[in-house]
């Protein structure tokens, strides 16, 4: 078993931990980094991996910084389950689409800033299409009920208190 770290090291957002076990990629989280402007334009536009490799996305809680770069990693080749709570299924399907509709604004702001001064137009990380699209893999499941993402890797729920639906995420691992 290998984890990769790839977001919230070092820093509280963009939390991105990509599990390899049993020839499987599950990614824990995968979150946005929220930062200065241009940081988190250079962070958020590109996945630090493959996304088309990755299985599956076990997803903790709702919060932009856990969730908000699902519909990149869905334009950019995933096409595994998206695992997590029924409430942060749904609250997922408002904050994504509220995500792409920010980021929309925003760069049509800094677009004309862009435009007065002849650089090159910007492109948010996605769009509200994007965000429409990853809500199809989306699979939520209810507290204390274990659900195998791939085989011998089982995930279990528990209610962790930090916002509607969050949870602390056990991985139950045959490894191989």
């Amino acid at each position: 078993m290998k984890i990769e770290f790839h977001g919230a090291v070092r820093t509280v957002t963009g939390s991105q931990h990509l599990l390899i076990v049993n020839d499987y990629k599950i990614l824990l989280d995968c979150g946005l980094f929220q930062g200065s402007r241009k940081e988190s334009y250079a962070r958020n536009q590109h996945l630090p991996y493959n996304a088309a490799e990755v299985d599956a996305l076990v997803l903790s809680h709702a919060h932009i910084d856990h969730s908000g770069n699902i519909p990149n990693l869905v334009k950019s080749g995933f096409q595994g389950d998206i695992v997590c709570t029924y409430a942060t299924r749904d609250l997922c399907a408002l904050m994504l689409r509220d995500s792409a509709k920010i980021q929309q604004y925003d760069i049509e702001y800094l677009n004309r800033k862009r435009v007065r001064k002849g650089e090159p137009l910007l492109e948010p990380y996605y769009t509200m299409a994007d965000a429409v699209e990853s809500l199809k893999y989306f699979i939520g499941i209810g507290y204390e009920r274990a659900y195998e993402v791939m085989p011998g890797v089982q995930v279990t729920f528990y209610d962790a208190g930090h916002i509607l639906g969050s949870a602390i995420v056990v991985l139950d691992i045959e490894d191989r």
